[in-house]
């Protein structure tokens, strides 16, 4: 992992690192077959995999995706209990087929992987104000970062016991008592915090997530009381976030493409047909590390529907592809207060708070 993604690298205790076993006994048939008919109704439904890189993505899990329509249970259940052996997981987590190749030849970037969990949980700690802010200034401050202690506080700070469910085999975590962390849960943690303050601001807690990676925040901000969630993304990244919030909320608060609705918590899993499609409201709605990576047409559709849709965005993605987010409202004629700065967790990144109040007229 490159120094510059560290803001505390040097100064951080030891970190603890544990990789992941495989979970005995796994009761998931039942999901699975799931997840394998909500798949092939949803790839039938979809013309366009998002733009040119996530079509190159596509490329790279064509198994999958064959072992998906092909639809026998026992194989796709295995692709889902071990994601290091496919690429299922390519593009939005770390345990996919090669990477996870490389960390067995070189343990050292599995060891580097967890000390970048640890140094964005300070972080994280830090920016919620669960401790106080380090100042390179002076030498004298008490640096409470073991992870125990560090999870504790943020715990006090966000009114609830957090845990970390452990689903991918393979993974270098920090082990803790809550369970093992990787770098996304963390991200995830604080995506979640951020939701659940704006909460007051929109009015309610109704949230859509536009591209989910795995599906933690939904997790996180279901701890955090944010239980009325629906994610949008292409059919393969449901199938990871079918099988991981299925194991970790329970199968009956997940809720496939093609599915009835259910009333009471759940997450919503859904494609980017079905959104465009839909007319649901929404009172926050979240894109994290992947907006500008999309094509520049199908994000200004998403644009168009969120803003007449959702009453806050919030945006947190890079500036190294043809086009910003802060771009977007000027190109669609949208003049909208927003809040933009850095990105507390991940250096090089903007985290940008759109007011939308549904502004967009066809």
């Amino acid at each position: 992992m490159k120094p510059r993604l560290y803001y505390y690298e040097d100064l951080l205790p030891e970190t603890p690192v544990e990789v992941v076993g495989e979970a005995p006994g796994i009761d998931d048939r039942g999901l699975v077959e799931r997840i394998i008919a909500a798949y092939r109704r949803s790839a039938a439904a979809m013309g366009d995999l998002g733009g040119p890189i996530w079509s190159g993505i596509a490329g790279k899990s064509q198994t999958v995706h064959e072992a998906l329509l092909e639809g026998d249970v026992d194989v796709v259940a295995e692709i889902l209990r071990h994601p290091a052996r496919s690429n299922l997981h390519y593009g939005f987590e770390m345990v996919y087929e090669a990477y996870a190749t490389s960390v067995r030849e070189n343990p050292l970037i599995g060891r580097q992987q967890a000390r970048w969990t640890h140094d964005n949980l300070v972080r994280v700690a830090e920016t919620i104000g669960a401790i106080r802010t380090y100042l390179p200034e002076v030498d004298f401050q008490e640096r409470p970062w073991d992870p125990e202690s560090l999870l504790a506080a943020i715990e006090r700070t966000v009114g609830c016991e957090l845990r970390f469910p452990n689903t991918i085999p393979e993974e270098h975590v920090i082990r803790t008592s809550r369970g093992g962390i990787c770098h996304r849960a963390v991200q995830a943690v604080y995506q979640a915090w951020r939701l659940g303050q704006l909460r007051a601001f929109a009015g309610g807690g109704k949230t859509v997530e536009i591209g989910a990676g795995l599906g933690r925040t939904a997790w996180f901000a279901s701890l955090l009381g944010l239980t009325d969630y629906t994610i949008v993304d292409l059919p393969l990244a449901n199938v990871a976030q079918a099988y991981f919030l299925g194991r970790s909320l329970g199968p009956e608060r997940v809720v496939l493409h093609g599915e009835p609705d259910v009333a009471g918590p759940r997450v919503r899993i859904q494609n980017p047909a079905w959104f465009h499609a839909a007319d649901d409201r929404y009172d926050l709605a979240l894109n994290n590390d992947s907006m500008v990576e999309i094509g520049l047409e199908a994000v200004e559709a998403y644009w168009r529907q969120l803003a007449r849709r959702a009453e806050i965005f919030v945006s947190m993605n890079h500036e190294a592809q043809m086009f910003r987010v802060a771009d977007l409202p000027g190109r669609l004629g949208l003049a909208l207060k927003s809040l933009r700065s850095f990105h507390p967790i991940r250096q090089g990144y903007i985290e940008e708070i759109f007011f939308l109040g549904g502004r967009f007229q066809d």
